[in-house]
C-alpha cells in the first residue's frame, strides 16, 4: 500500500519511514502491532512518539535496530541516510549499531553486562567503532558519566552494574548511547526511572548534544511533560497507527484527534491542583491484532461516527500537521 500522505522529500531527512509495519506470527495467525507508519526525521530534530502501553511504540524502535523477536517481521521501508535498515544484511546492520545508530532501552539491567566494569562498557563503543585508544576512550567515558550526573564518575567507572541503583544504571545507559555521538538515537522511555531533577538535567543534556552534533532523536514516551521539554515534533500512536502528528507546541496546546485530546486531558497540571480526580479515557487500550478496516480508537471514542467503521487516511491538517479522523472538517 502506498503512503497515504506525501511527506517531505526523503533525501532531505536523516530517517524516512514509509508504510512501516511490524507483524508477529503465532499459531492463530498473525498479529500486527505497527501498521503502515510513515514519518520523517531530520538531523538535529527530536521526534516524540507518544501513546498508551501496547500502542506499538517500542516495537517500532526494535524494528529499526533489527531486534524484533524471532517470530517478528517488519515490512515497508526505513531509510537511514538513504539506506533501508529493514533490508540490510545482519553484518551491515551491526556496523551501524553502536556507531551511527544507538538505542537507550527501558530496562538497563538486562542491557548492561554484569561481568564488565561500567567504564569498560562505555569505552567499548569508541574503541570498536571509532578506533579510539583505550586510555582516551576510558577518559571520555568518565567525562560522559559526569555529564549524566553520576557522582564521583572516575570511581563509578570502575564499578559493576549491580553496584548501581536502577536510576543510576539508566543514566549509565544514556551516557553509553550519547558517548559515541550517533547520527540517530532511539530512546525508549529513557528517563522513566529518574527522579524529576535528574530527569530534567538528562533531557537538557540530550537536547544539547542533539544541537551540538546534529544527532536526531526518536523519543518514545508516555509523559507529555517530557515531550514539552525536549521534542520538536510529536506523533500520537494508537493501535499501531498514527492518529495525529505535528509540531510539539501545537500538539500540546490544541490536539485535534479525540485520542490525542484524551491523552492531554489525563496529564496532571501544576495550575489545576484542586481538581479531585484526573479524567480517564474510557475503555481498554488496543494492543495489536489483525488489521482492522475501522479506526482502532473507535470503540473508545465519545465522538464516534458511522464513518468510523472505515479507517480515515492520514491527511494534512493545518501547517505541518496530519490527522487521521473523520471529524477532521469539524474539529
Amino acid at each position: 500500500m502506498a503512503c497515504e500522505t506525501p511527506l517531505t522529500q526523503m533525501n532531505a531527512n536523516l530517517l524516512s519511514l514509509r508504510d512501516l509495519s511490524v507483524h508477529f506470527a503465532h499459531r492463530g495467525g498473525q498479529t500486527t502491532v505497527v501498521d503502515r507508519v510513515s514519518l520523517d526525521l531530520a538531523a538535529g530534530q527530536v521526534l516524540g512518539i507518544v501513546g498508551e502501553s501496547g500502542s506499538g511504540k517500542s516495537q517500532l524502535l526494535f524494528s529499526l535496530m533489527g531486534l524484533l523477536a524471532g517470530n517478528g517481521r517488519a515490512s515497508g521501508r526505513a531509510l537511514f541516510e538513504g539506506v533501508d535498515l529493514l533490508s540490510l544484511p545482519p553484518k551491515a546492520l551491526d556496523r551501524l549499531r553502536g556507531a551511527s545508530l544507538s538505542m537507550i532501552f527501558q530496562d538497563p539491567m538486562t542491557s548492561l553486562n554484569p561481568y564488565t566494569r561500567i567504564g569498560d562498557q562505555l569505552a567499548e563503543g569508541l574503541i570498536h567503532h571509532q578506533a579510539v585508544p583505550r586510555a582516551q576512550a576510558l577518559a571520555e567515558a568518565v567525562r560522559m558519566l559526569d555529564r549524566v550526573r553520576i557522582p564521583d564518575a572516575a570511581r563509578a567507572a570502575r564499578r559493576y552494574p549491580h553496584e548501581f541503583s536502577g536510576g543510576m544504571r539508566q543514566r549509565v545507559m544514556i551516557a553509553m548511547a550519547l558517548l559515541v555521538k550517533p547520527k540517530l538515537l532511539l530512546a525508549d522511555e529513557p528517563t522513566t526511572a529518574l527522579d524529576v531533577t535528574i530527569q530534567a538535567q538528562v533531557l537538557d543534556l540530550m537536547s544539547e548534544i542533539a544541537s551540538e552534533t546534529g544527532t536526531a532523536i526518536l523519543f518514545v514516551t508516555h509523559d507529555l511533560g517530557v515531550v514539552a521539554r525536549i521534542c520538536d515534533r510529536v506523533a500520537v500512536l494508537y493501535g499501531g497507527r498514527i492518529m495525529e502528528d505535528g509540531p510539539a507546541e501545537t500538539m500540546l496546546t490544541s490536539p485535534a484527534h479525540p485520542y490525542a485530546r484524551g491523552l492531554l486531558a489525563t496529564t496532571p497540571r501544576m495550575d489545576d491542583a484542586l481538581t479531585p480526580r484526573l479524567p480517564t479515557i474510557a475503555g481498554t487500550p488496543r494492543s495489536g491484532g489483525a488489521m482492522l478496516p475501522s479506526c482502532p480508537f473507535a470503540p473508545r471514542c465519545g465522538a464516534r461516527l458511522p464513518a468510523c467503521d472505515t479507517m480515515p487516511p492520514l491527511r494534512p491538517f493545518g501547517p505541518e500537521r496530519r490527522l487521521a479522523c473523520h471529524l477532521q472538517g469539524e474539529t
